[in-house]
């Protein structure tokens, strides 16, 4: 007895990618995202530590991950350590509430008020670097994940 093959009658329907956008920034939410730590107004050494401690939870928390850490500025006041890559923002969102979670005993010499947490793809830390304008960014990320930032 031979059975008939049956066509597969359901079609997929194309992932439409979801775009925000808030003046010159832009979240494609099914893109890569980074996560990133701005420290305001916190001298190299501790920049440094930071990172350190970061690596150390990664290595603990995540080994096996081919997440990276990249030391970065905005400006003069802001440095940026950009954990890479993250194959999507819900993604990205979730390493970034374990993350901000694990902070305060990962990085205790920091004061909380020193360091913030955000999803930014490469294209958009590059932006910040030129038009400084975080704040703009931050409304940006209230759009796509109402008052979490």
């Amino acid at each position: 007895v031979t059975v008939p093959k049956i066509a597969d009658s359901i079609k997929k329907s194309p992932v439409v990618p979801t775009v925000f956008v808030n003046g010159p920034f832009s979240i494609n939410t099914s893109a890569p995202q980074n996560v990133v730590v701005i420290l305001d107004k916190v001298d190299g050494t501790y920049v440094n530590e930071s990172k350190n401690a970061f690596t150390r939870y990664l290595n603990e928390s995540f080994r096996g991950e081919p997440i990276t850490i990249v030391r970065d500025a905005i400006d003069k006041d802001r440095t940026v350590l950009v954990f890479t890559s993250f194959n999507d923002a819900a993604t990205a969102y979730q390493f970034l509430l374990k993350i901000k979670k694990a902070a305060p005993e990962e990085i205790s010499w920091l004061p909380a008020s020193k360091y913030s947490f955000y999803l930014m793809n490469e294209e958009n830390l590059q932006l910040l670097k030129t038009n400084k304008d975080l704040a703009g960014y931050i409304a940006l990320l209230n759009k796509v994940f109402p008052g979490k930032f």
